[in-house]
């Protein structure tokens, strides 16, 4: 499984900064993104995430940050990006 680890500001300079490394990592299989690290994460972000969720292989969040967490839950994300693809 590729992995992808998520900057502590996840901001839209940061979703621009990594959206060729998480276009690279998805593939066939589901692409793990840590987010243990997140201290703070924007809508781009979130955004990027979701489009990833919806590729073929999907993402899988892996060890999500309290704050990360509490980010999906305001946007009403958490099952989409809580829960492993399908």
């Amino acid at each position: 499984m590729n992995t992808l680890s998520l900057p502590q500001s996840c901001d839209r300079a940061a979703a621009k900064a990594i959206y060729t490394d998480l276009c690279e990592g998805l593939g066939p299989a589901p692409l793990a993104v840590h987010a243990d690290g997140v201290e703070k994460i924007g809508q781009a972000m979130l955004q990027l995430l979701v489009a990833a969720h919806a590729s073929d292989g999907g993402i899988v969040i892996t060890e999500p940050s309290p704050a990360f967490c509490e980010a999906v839950k305001l946007a009403g994300l958490e099952s989409l990006l809580m829960e492993p693809s399908a």
